[in-house]
């Protein structure tokens, strides 16, 4: 165990130093991190990534444990996975912290998720889980089918301590969501994990924003081990151990089955958007810093419509999305509309990179700063932490609209503005 621990301290030691370096390279200016971080492609290399792909998602069954920490200690996460074609999956998730076990189980045409005792805190639960719903609940809604994702569904309930890399979901045909913004795939060499020889390959993401490292094994062509590096204001180490992996094995029938004991009752997750503020309220009047460092206040904006628009450089909606706000912005800018980006996630460099690279001119706050995470959580109602948020705030500084996601027709941001003032009835592109 010892020495375990010691080739986890080195191991993250090394990255930690290659990072420190990158961000050195990223603080002379952007301009130069492109070409220090982002992987060239290799096609030898990525005919291993696909293979691994092919080979996941034309299994029949694919049964494996999962160990994910961000670095070496007692806090990690544990997953038992079972998936099953066409549509069924068992995973037990759990908790590096608090030890306990989450369930969830689809039978292809409802997804259960249920706990053993007490349920897991949940985000919408406000700091305090009420007293009726805090034991022998289950959930129970549709399948999740072509749409769904394993992964999403665990952080959304936010029950690890430490999410999965990859999605159990693309076994089941699931799309990879970061799959369109790999930059390029190479190879790493040859490595041993517990002993068996595996093919070590490197994937950059979105500029190098997320790298991810697979350990493949030439016997299944499936992992054994996977990190990832998330590059926000502060950088994410994930590392995830895969262990009893079984391809096409037989399960027994009861895996993927669940019916409620008697003393359970049904609990109907709260709508993530239920935080959100709501049409009437008042905008709220907090302080940030722009591109420029100099200080801001939404009140500045009284008089004018503003699109208030949560972003950051991670979400795949938002690589969508962007495009069509600067669309917007420009369309309607001289309208009366203020388009506003606010991003308090990433590093300053990378986000920079994102705008030029998208060739976004609309004004952008970028405040990763505690204080700006607590207004955006606290304030606009954010708990979920997910993006993009867009919140529609008419000329007295009153929320008009709120919601999360990307439409590409924009049509309850078109209602809203509608609303707010703004005669936006043209569609932009």
């Amino acid at each position: 165990m010892k020495n375990q621990n010691k080739v986890y301290v080195f191991t993250i030691a090394s990255v930690l130093a290659l990072e420190a370096w990158a961000l050195y390279v990223m603080s002379r200016s952007y301009a130069h991190w492109r070409p220090a971080m982002i992987v060239r492609d290799e096609p030898q290399a990525h005919a291993l990534y696909d293979t691994m792909m092919h080979t996941m998602q034309e299994a029949e069954s694919l049964s494996y444990s999962v160990a994910v920490f961000n670095e070496p200690g007692p806090s990690v996460s544990r997953y038992e996975i079972n998936l099953k074609k066409p549509d069924a999956c068992r995973v037990n998730v759990t908790n590096g912290v608090t030890g306990k076990i989450t369930t969830l189980i689809g039978d292809g045409q409802w997804l259960w998720i249920y706990w053993m005792g007490r349920r897991m805190y949940w985000r919408s639960d406000a700091y305090v889980i009420d007293e009726k719903t805090k034991t022998n609940v289950f959930i129970k809604r549709p399948a999740l089918g072509g749409s769904g994702s394993i992964a999403g569904e665990i952080a959304g309930l936010g029950m690890a301590w430490h999410d999965l890399i990859w999605d159990p979901s693309l076994f089941h045909g699931h799309a990879d969501p970061y799959a369109p913004y790999i930059d390029g795939i190479r190879s790493r060499g040859r490595d041993k994990v517990r002993g068996e020889v595996c093919d070590v390959i490197e994937i950059s993401y979105m500029n190098a924003q997320r790298t991810r490292y697979v350990w493949i094994s030439p016997q299944d062509h499936l992992p054994r081990k996977t990190k990832e590096i998330v590059r926000c204001v502060e950088n994410h180490l994930s590392v995830s151990r895969w262990s009893e992996v079984k391809l096409n094995a037989d399960s027994l029938p009861s895996t993927f089955t669940w019916s409620p004991p008697a003393d359970y009752t049904q609990w109907h997750l709260p709508d993530a958007q239920a935080s959100l503020l709501r049409p009437g309220q008042a905008a709220p009047d907090f302080s940030l810093s722009s591109l420029d460092k100099q200080g801001f206040n939404l009140t500045a904006y009284r008089g004018k419509v503003v699109w208030l628009y949560l972003w950051r450089v991670d979400s795949p909606a938002c690589h969508e999305d962007m495009p069509r706000m600067q669309s917007f912005y420009e369309t309607y800018k001289e309208k009366g509309l203020v388009v506003l980006g606010l991003n308090v996630t990433d590093n300053q460099r990378i986000a920079q990179f994102f705008l030029q690279n998208k060739g976004i001119t609309f004004p952008t706050l970028l405040d990763a700063s505690d204080t700006a995470k607590d207004n955006v959580t606290d304030q606009l109602g954010n708990r979920s932490g997910r993006a993009p948020l867009s919140c529609i705030i008419d000329k007295q500084g009153n929320i008009v609209d709120a919601w999360y996601g990307c439409e590409k027709q924009h049509s309850r941001a078109l209602a809203a503005l509608k609303t707010a003032g703004v005669n936006a009835e043209k569609r932009v592109p």
